[in-house]
């Protein structure tokens, strides 16, 4: 086989293989096609280098490759595309090394001798690339936990069904590359072999993009349920302004029925009825002015309705959130901490005999974090024996996404989740703290 064809077809499957882990863990500078064709590009610069035969100096230069695609597509600082690079080239060593052990007899590219590239030196670079994928694979799934851990029971069950294909497909090749290198083959069998190697190399890669393409469409749900939320708060909130406003139109309609009622009344006998009513007047729901929270407008509308949502539930709430925190947070991120956060207090207060609801956000750090405190009434305490908060809610099946929410919008601050109970108190307190962007 020509040198450079050879070459060709190993770097271009290592730069497919960087650009599927790439894609899981980094946000992309350019698209995808683009930030393909650039990684393919810049690993075609290592054929001249690998026809020298030096593995060192092959190796040095490959990681540089990968440092270098990381830092031209994707957004990642120095340290975390050297860690990747360096981490990438480690696996892709290992791959080989496991193919070198696993089948004694195969030739090892690296070290062949001549010019001559045989069915066993192309078996060993498809078996320790497949091998490669697979572990770079487990590997950028092990650095997004996070996002596993946030994703719902279906899709979970979809992503990890995609992982038994290559994992099949694996054995399937390493058992298939050993009959190849320690059995007498027929010329048509060597190649019906070299074919079907091929092509579960290609049903891995493909399998990958697909798993890539649902998790990125389980995320783009995700955000769109987001969305979905914080419009329902915001319709909420103007349609509870709407009927505070009709209910003061009607109060003014009506005010000089009021004053005839109290002119009656004013004979000296019935002072204290004047006064109840005039009492019952300036307590009525029109009268009330809307309650500004903070100068944040969407934290605002959700504060508001949950305070509306408590008094109609007699719950007692209370807010206290101070200037100049928070305000940099998207609205999506609103909506996910303090909707799940006031849900769950909601939840556990309203079965109490003195139900209370206390939101507290302040600075802390000499104004470089926020904390967000929620404490609320509770009967029991909802932590088990693990320490985890377990539901009392009959659906059982979405139980637990809104802590991992909340704790997702923390990690991605560099901040903290932790919650307590207290027996003394019966009170459930969860705080979140969360550092400023530098």
């Amino acid at each position: 086989m020509n040198l450079f064809i050879y070459y060709l077809f190993v770097y271009v499957i290592e730069a497919i293989i960087l650009w599927l882990y790439c894609n899981r863990l980094f946000t992309p500078k350019k698209s995808t096609i683009l930030s393909l064709l650039i990684t393919i590009g810049m690993f075609l610069l290592l054929i001249p280098v690998a026809i020298l035969g030096n593995p060192a100096i092959n190796t040095i230069l490959s990681c540089i490759i990968y440092l270098c695609c990381i830092m031209l597509n994707y957004n990642s600082k120095f340290t975390s595309a050297l860690f990747h690079a360096l981490a990438l080239t480690i696996i892709m060593a290992l791959s080989e090394g496991l193919i070198a052990a696993a089948i004694p007899h195969i030739k090892i590219y690296s070290y062949r001798e001549g010019n001559i590239y045989n069915d066993s030196e192309l078996t060993f670079v498809i078996l320790s690339k497949s091998i490669y994928l697979f572990i770079s694979q487990l590997t950028a799934r092990i650095f997004t936990k996070n996002t596993f851990d946030d994703e719902t029971n279906s899709a979970r069950k979809s992503t990890l069904m995609l992982y038994l294909i290559p994992a099949v497909s694996t054995i399937i090749a390493v058992s298939l590359g050993f009959i190849c290198t320690t059995s007498i083959l027929s010329y048509t069998n060597n190649v019906i072999i070299f074919i079907c190697l091929i092509l579960l190399l290609a049903i891995n890669i493909l399998t990958f993009y697909l798993q890539q393409d649902i998790a990125q469409k389980n995320s783009e749900y995700a955000r769109l349920q987001i969305e979905l939320q914080k419009e329902t708060d915001t319709v909420e909130y103007y349609k509870y302004l709407q009927e505070n406003s009709e209910k003061q139109h009607i109060l003014i309609h009506d005010i000089k029925h009021h004053l005839n009622t109290i002119n009656h009344l004013n004979d000296g006998k019935h002072i204290d009825e004047i006064s109840k009513y005039i009492s019952n007047i300036l307590d009525s729901e029109a009268l009330r002015k809307s309650k500004k929270y903070c100068n944040i407008d969407i934290l605002n509308i959700i504060i508001s309705r949950y305070a509306e949502l408590c008094d109609k539930c007699g719950i007692n709430f209370e807010a206290d959130i101070r200037s100049n925190t928070l305000g940099y947070l998207p609205a999506e991120d609103y909506t996910s901490l303090f909707c799940n956060l006031l849900d769950n207090a909601i939840e556990s207060a309203k079965t109490c005999d003195n139900p209370y609801i206390d939101c507290n956000v302040s600075l802390i750090r000499d104004g470089n974090a926020d904390l967000i405190s929620i404490a609320n009434s509770c009967s029991s305490s909802p932590l088990g024996d693990d320490g985890k908060v377990h539901s009392a809610k009959s659906d059982k099946h979405f139980h637990g996404y809104g802590l991992k929410s909340i704790r997702r919008i923390a990690q991605k601050y560099n901040g903290l989740l932790n919650y307590a109970y207290s027996d003394e108190k019966q009170e459930f307190r969860v705080v979140v703290m969360i550092e400023h962007p530098q």
